[in-house]
């Protein structure tokens, strides 16, 4: 039998995401997304970019440069984050009703899925209760 791929990913702290969006801006023309914002954000971002006087592009950049690093630490803090890809699997997990109604009430008001909105609250519920081992006294006589 063949030995299954994996596909790890490369172990990055914070620094080198700070690293990667303060980088350099790369020549030519942008690549365009398409994203579902509601209508306050678009304001306050024309809003932005009026006041600084600044492109979309610009105004997006600085917004990640500033706010990701800071953003993907507190996220990796509430357990939103996840060491390595290669161990996941799939798991048959029993809920209720009431469980599966707020996760996904909570997936439409935050747009994460579902799955790891659930991660998070079994990460930080498994780390409240884990606590280190006491080592037993030796007695030395």
């Amino acid at each position: 039998m063949a030995k299954k791929k994996t596909t790890r990913r490369k172990k990055t702290g914070i620094a080198e995401l700070r690293k990667a969006v303060n980088g350099p801006a790369q020549p030519g023309d942008p690549s365009y997304r398409v994203y579902r914002w509601d209508q306050s954000l678009r304001e306050a971002l024309k809003e932005r970019r009026e006041t600084l006087g600044l492109t979309n592009r610009e105004v997006i950049r600085a917004a990640v440069a500033k706010q990701l690093p800071q953003l993907v630490q507190q996220l990796s803090e509430l357990g939103i984050a996840v060491e390595d890809r290669a161990s996941e699997g799939p798991a048959r997990v029993p809920m209720d009703a009431a469980t599966l109604k707020a996760l996904r009430l909570a997936s439409s008001w935050t747009d994460l899925p579902q799955n790891l909105l659930l991660q998070a609250c079994l990460r930080l519920a498994t780390r409240e209760n884990v606590q280190p081992q006491k080592r037993r006294a030796t007695k030395k006589k």
